[in-house]
């Protein structure tokens, strides 16, 4: 009933494109609400999470990204800033994305989206994106396009930055690796089962 509601409520608020794309997303976060992660992949997880955070917060007063799409055809330049935000929601939350949110605390109701025109990801806003740094995919908070690095490189801030960025690569593969390797004795134990029950 909840969800049904929540379908409803999407499609009066939203364009049908943005609220297509936020019930696919919330149904995949619930989705992986429900499976249970080794201890090591949760603690991974919430690793990701906190370095994401961190790093939001050092690239808080840079002032690339307002002005980057300026001029831009649609969708890029729908916006003064966001170019790197102009692309689909389901490519940018792809399934090991979704799971490390998930499994370090994002739930369904924290994915909330601007209203209006939907130039990209469904978060991205004529004021930025929607989302807490904490609820962004990894890949948000790693794109730093060549304005920014140039921006970063002058601040002598560049380095520091990719030292982050190079932790939050080897975090989220070491992630991808234990929840590859979960989800590979599921389907074994399933494929088990199955023969067993011949």
């Amino acid at each position: 009933m909840l969800i049904a509601a929540e379908r409803l409520l999407l499609r009066i608020r939203q364009v049908p494109s943005r609220a297509d794309e936020l019930l696919a997303l919330r149904r995949r976060v619930r989705a992986e609400h429900a499976v249970v992660p080794g201890d090591e992949e949760r603690a991974t997880a919430k690793a990701i999470r906190e370095l994401k955070i961190a790093i939001s917060a050092e690239l808080a007063a840079v002032t690339s990204c307002h002005t980057c799409s300026t001029g831009k055809p649609w969708p890029r330049g729908a916006y003064a800033g966001g170019d790197c935000c102009s692309g689909v929601t389901a490519d940018v939350f792809d399934d090991d994305e979704v799971a490390a949110l998930a499994q370090a605390g994002t739930r369904p109701r924290d994915l909330n989206a601007p209203r209006g025109e939907h130039p990209g990801c469904a978060f991205r806003g004529p004021h930025g994106c929607t989302l807490s740094a904490a609820d962004r995919p990894g890949l948000c908070v790693h794109y730093v396009c060549e304005k920014l690095r140039g921006e970063l490189h002058s601040r002598e801030e560049l380095v520091p930055v990719e030292d982050r960025l190079a932790e939050l690569d080897r975090l989220m593969m070491q992630f991808v690796a234990l929840r590859k390797d979960r989800l590979e004795r599921a389907q074994l134990g399933e494929l088990e089962a199955a023969l067993v029950n011949r």
